[in-house]
C-alpha cells in the first residue's frame, strides 16, 4: 500500500504527521479476452504485470463462453501464490433475447491484502432493456480505515454508446436499492465515449454528465492504440468521491494490439 506522508511544522515548536492511503483503481478493456489469448505466455505475462500494479482492475470484454478464463487468469496474476489477488466475475451479459449476440463477461480483480468485496451484481435490465451488455456493480471496502465505495463497469455497444451511457443514470438510481448507498460511486469502463461514437456535446447533455456526477478523464485523452485520439475509456464519480480523486493516468505499458487495442486507465483515490 502506498502512503503519502505530510509533515506540518507549527511555529517551529511541534510536528504532526498525517498519513494518507492511496488506492489505485483501473479500468481495462482486454480486447477479445478468451482462451486463445490466455494461451499466449508473453501476452498473459504482460496482462498479469499490469493487474498487479493496481488495487482493483475492472476488466471488460472477456469473450470466453465457458466462463473459465477469468479464474484461469487469476492464477497467472498470483504467480504460484506470490500475490494475493482475488476475482469476482459476472455471468455472461446480454441476458435479453435480442442481446445474445453481444454477450461478454466482466470481472473485478482486486488485491485482497488491501480491499474486501461485499457484494457484486449484474444490473437487472429485464424491464427496460437499456443495455446490450448489462453493467456490473460491486461494493468494496479498504481493510484499513474501512473506506467503502461502489464500482459500476460497462462496455457499451459503439453504435449505441450515447444511449447506453445516458442510461447509466437509471443504474445510478438502482444501485442504492441493492447496495444501501448512493455515496462514493465510480462508473468506469469502455464507454466508447469519443470520436465517431459520441461527441462531447452529446455527452454533456446527459444526466450522468451533470451534478452530482463528475467526469474525470478528459475528452482529449487518448486511451486506445489506434492513430486517432479517442477517449473511449472513462471514469465518472459522485460528488462524495471527487475530493478524494488525486488524478488519472493512462498506462502506456505495451505497444502491440496483440495485447489489447485499449490501454488501462486508472485513478488514484486518497482515503
Amino acid at each position: 500500500m502506498k502512503r503519502r506522508i505530510i509533515i506540518l511544522f507549527c511555529l517551529g515548536l511541534s510536528v504532526s504527521i498525517f498519513s494518507q492511503h492511496v488506492l489505485k483503481v483501473a479500468t481495462f478493456n482486454i480486447q477479445n479476452f478468451g482462451k486463445s489469448k490466455l494461451s499466449k505466455t508473453t501476452i498473459v505475462d504482460t496482462l498479469s504485470a499490469i493487474v498487479r500494479q493496481f488495487d482493483i482492475v475492472a476488466v471488460q470484454e472477456i469473450s470466453d463462453k465457458s466462463n473459465s478464463v477469468a479464474t484461469a487468469f487469476l492464477k497467472k496474476i498470483n504467480n504460484a501464490g506470490q500475490y494475493h489477488y482475488k476475482v469476482i466475475a459476472s455471468k455472461r451479459t446480454g441476458v435479453q433475447t435480442d442481446d445474445i449476440s453481444k454477450q461478454e463477461q466482466y470481472a473485478f480483480y482486486y488485491n485482497s491484502d488491501i480491499v474486501t468485496l461485499s457484494n457484486a451484481l449484474l444490473y437487472d435490465d429485464s424491464n427496460h432493456d437499456y443495455f446490450d451488455r448489462e453493467p456490473y456493480i460491486a461494493k468494496f471496502s479498504t481493510k484499513e480505515d474501512d473506506f467503502s465505495f461502489i464500482i459500476c463497469t460497462i462496455h457499451t455497444v459503439p453504435e449505441y454508446a450515447v444511449k447506453e451511457i445516458g442510461a447509466l443514470i437509471n443504474v445510478a438510481k438502482w444501485i442504492p436499492t441493492k447496495f444501501n448507498s448512493s455515496d462514493n460511486i465510480i462508473f468506469c469502463g469502455d464507454f466508447n465515449a469519443s470520436c465517431s461514437y459520441a461527441s462531447p456535446e452529446q455527452l454533456q447533455q446527459l444526466a450522468i454528465h451533470k451534478q452530482p456526477y463528475n467526469w474525470i478523464v478528459s475528452d482529449t485523452t487518448k486511451t486506445n492504440l489506434s492513430k486517432k485520439t479517442c477517449a473511449y475509456d472513462r471514469f465518472v464519480v459522485t460528488d462524495t468521491l471527487l475530493p478524494k480523486i488525486k488524478g488519472y493516468q493512462v498506462l502506456h505499458y505495451f505497444k502491440s494490439t496483440n495485447v489489447s487495442d485499449h490501454w488501462p486507465v486508472y485513478i488514484e483515490i486518497s482515503y
